[in-house]
């Protein structure tokens, strides 16, 4: 037993004060041509009393062939051990988005200290404004990016999270392809209010904002959100309380049709450039108005989106699960070509408000 005991190793802990806690990862295409990558973390420079409101951060840089070596060569840049396991964030710059994103995704799935449900999403115009982004109050350092992809603290339309192992499975999952919410930085502030869609390997185009909120509407369903609806020169303004989307796919001459039914809950918040009373006639009328609109820009962004031969939605994924007996790829691409939409909205409108 004694000497056992002169076999074993010490602890290895190191105290806080030696440790770097890296909160976000950014990557950009490198601005040197004879490297691939600009690696960016953001590390959080702790604040000495936790009731002020502080963010300090230090952002760390490499240009390099790999994410690992940049990584590696960052360790001589500062003086404590990098910890990656408060990392939330992963921003992919768009001009890198644009080319091929499969390595990196490989990278960051195998290494065990970042974590899977890392929010990814695309720097616009570069990864490196959006790290180096100051806001007025923010607790931790890079805690406002984490804040826009977690539903607990925002419920935006436009934005649509993905984590690192969702993106990751779409990326090897046949039928279904990779989506990321955009982060644009114009240096005062961030907006977050577009979406990209990508085929395996690249982005392939970015949604507009009313495109982005429609995407969210055949996905994981909207709330409290607003709608313009003109009826009779009136303008009205809805709120959508709820939004929610389901499909089925189903077999019509030798080709697949996608059926959606949508049911928006909403109630009348604002009507402008008139003051007199909304009648009955005029809700019926609304509903109508609002059920067209809705219908008729699901079918255009779905064509669209089916028109750039893409499938972030999984219609594929959907299709090749139910039909064993075709589970065939390359036969599920030829019928997508020929895929028709048919949407059917049902808008319940609750009321007016509480004016009326």
């Amino acid at each position: 037993m004694i000497g056992a005991t002169l076999l074993l190793s010490g602890c290895t802990f190191k105290d806080i004060d030696k440790r770097a806690f890296v909160t976000s990862i950014g990557i950009d295409q490198s601005e040197k041509p004879d490297k691939k990558y600009k690696v960016m973390i953001k590390v959080a420079i702790p604040n000495g009393d936790p009731k002020i409101p502080k963010s300090e951060f230090l952002i760390l840089t490499a240009n390099t062939d790999s994410v690992s070596e940049a990584l590696n060569i960052m360790k001589s840049q500062i003086d404590k051990e990098l910890v990656y396991g408060h990392s939330s964030t992963i921003v992919i710059g768009e001009k890198l988005a644009k080319s091929n994103i499969q390595p990196l995704l490989e990278f960051f799935v195998r290494r065990p200290d970042i974590q899977m449900t890392s929010y990814l999403s695309v720097g616009k115009p570069n990864a490196f404004e959006v790290l180096n982004f100051k806001p007025i109050q923010e607790q931790v350092s890079g805690g406002v990016l984490k804040s826009y992809f977690d539903f607990s603290r925002t419920e935006s339309p436009y934005i649509d999270q993905v984590c690192l192992f969702d993106a990751y499975r779409r990326e090897t999952e046949d039928g279904i392809d990779i989506v990321m919410p955009i982060i644009e930085s114009n240096k005062k502030d961030l907006l977050v209010d577009r979406i990209a869609l990508f085929d395996k390997s690249k982005m392939i185009m970015e949604l507009s904002p009313s495109e982005s909120e429609t995407y969210r509407l055949l996905t994981t369903g909207i709330y409290d959100e607003s709608l313009k609806v003109k009826n009779k020169k009136v303008m009205f303004v809805m709120n959508l309380e709820k939004g929610k989307a389901n499909y089925k796919l189903k077999h019509q001459n030798k080709n697949i049709v996608a059926y959606y039914t949508i049911k928006v809950r909403a109630v009348i918040e604002e009507k402008i450039d008139d003051l007199d009373t909304i009648k009955e006639s005029d809700i019926s009328e609304l509903n109508k108005h609002m059920e067209d609109k809705i219908n008729a820009e699901t079918k255009a962004l779905l064509n669209k989106i089916k028109e750039k031969d893409i499938d972030p939605i999984g219609f594929g994924l959907r299709y090749l699960s139910r039909h064993s007996e075709n589970r065939n790829l390359s036969l599920w691409n030829k019928k997508y070509a020929n895929l028709a939409f048919k949407i059917k909205s049902e808008v319940k409108i609750k009321g007016t408000g509480l004016i009326n």
